[in-house]
């Protein structure tokens, strides 16, 4: 694939343009918002939406079996991830995913323990639906962040539900398989379900262990939207071991009357899944971790006051602002009002400092021109 090639994405109803466009933003903008790449898709999958399309009738669909071992192959293989295919649900996204699973296994008023910064619909799911969220706060160190495991179990008192993003979004750590089993093994000791969002399990730069390879108790939550560029297929796993909570979930499914007509993505999920999928991944991942290296050299070549935290997973760079800057606002100032740059602001994942969250899965030379922006209004000011 040739990622260096620039495709212009406005006016195709894709939301982070959309948005820009509704936002009134400058033309030159780079846009840097959600988590959805700006890399052409694999072709194999491609092929498979416009092999299907060429069949006339876009009926009732379902899932066959096929797809489900596929998955649950491509995850052990990838991060020891321990699931049975048997015990599949689909739903639209991890994020309804998240909130069936809330609605079924909790009641309004429980708590439901996250781990700040946070990917902010986790929050909006907990208090829409009525819970509480409850915090454990991961500490910065660095250049990274650590687990504060004696808050965590200290937390677990208040809560019912405990939702692991592993990888973690926004911060980009890979949880290390002690990290994982200890906080694990509390929620078995306070028996609080836990919802392992792994959503970002392949976009790993080192290895991964999948919380079911530790505990095979645990809901796990995947799709091939973040993997594969799919967001607009609509299509994710939940893997739900225990009867009990599958048919809760079930039925939480039910009320909603939703059901599994997804003629498109099933698809293109066979065709990611697949050996030409996984050379596609590899491709972007060593694309988008040179773009990492790339702006990170930059900036320190430079002497500007930006420290992009260690990139361990995802797209996503999380980049340190309390250099240059003192609150959200004046983050805003800097990447937007003089650098034309548009990313996702510290307040929305309820960090305690100012920070910025960078996609990077782009053409290199947006990488550049963004890197060049900063360095150059930075030097001005100083």
């Amino acid at each position: 694939m040739n990622f260096d090639e620039y495709i212009d994405r406005r006016n195709t109803h894709c939301v982070k343009y959309s948005q820009a466009k509704t936002a009134q933003r400058p033309q030159d903008a780079l846009v840097m918002t959600l988590a959805d790449m700006d890399l052409p898709c694999c072709k194999a999958i491609t092929q498979a939406i416009v092999e299907r399309a060429a069949h006339p009738f876009y009926g009732y669909q379902q899932f066959d079996e096929v797809l489900p071992k596929r998955v649950c192959a491509w995850a052990k293989e990838h991060s020891g991830a321990i699931l049975d295919p048997q015990t599949i649900q689909i739903a639209p996204s991890v994020n309804t995913a998240i909130a069936l699973c809330v609605r079924a296994l909790t009641q309004p008023g429980d708590g439901i323990l996250i781990q700040n910064p946070s990917y902010s619909p986790f929050r909006k799911v907990a208090e829409l639906n009525q819970r509480r969220c409850v915090i454990n706060e991961l500490i910065q160190k660095d250049d990274h962040y650590e687990l504060d495991l004696a808050d965590f179990e200290a937390k677990l008192s208040e809560v019912r539900m405990f939702i692991l993003c592993s990888p973690h979004n926004p911060t980009s750590r890979v949880f290390s398989p002690q990290e994982l089993d200890a906080m694990l093994s509390l929620c078995r000791r306070y028996h609080i379900a836990v919802i392992a969002d792994e959503i970002h399990a392949d976009w790993v730069y080192g290895t991964m262990t999948a919380a079911s390879a530790l505990d095979q108790n645990v809901i796990t939550l995947l799709s091939p939207s973040k993997t594969f560029n799919l967001q607009g297929m609509q299509c994710s796993f939940m893997f739900i071991p225990d009867a009990d909570q599958a048919q809760a979930v079930q039925r939480e499914r039910d009320a909603l009357a939703y059901m599994n007509n997804q003629t498109f993505s099933h698809a293109a999920a066979l065709a990611a899944y697949s050996e030409e999928g996984a050379a596609w991944l590899d491709q972007a991942k060593a694309y988008v971790q040179e773009n990492a290296r790339v702006f990170c050299a930059m900036l320190k070549t430079a002497g500007v006051p930006l420290k992009p935290m260690r990139l361990e997973s995802t797209f996503l760079l999380w980049v340190d602002c309390s250099g240059c800057c003192k609150t959200d606002a004046e983050v805003v100032d800097l990447f937007e009002n003089r650098c034309h740059i548009y990313g996702s602001t510290g307040s929305h994942y309820q960090s305690g400092k100012p920070f910025i969250r960078l996609n990077i899965a782009a053409p290199r030379s947006v990488i550049v021109t963004a890197a060049e922006r900063l360095i150059r209004a930075l030097s001005q000011s100083c």
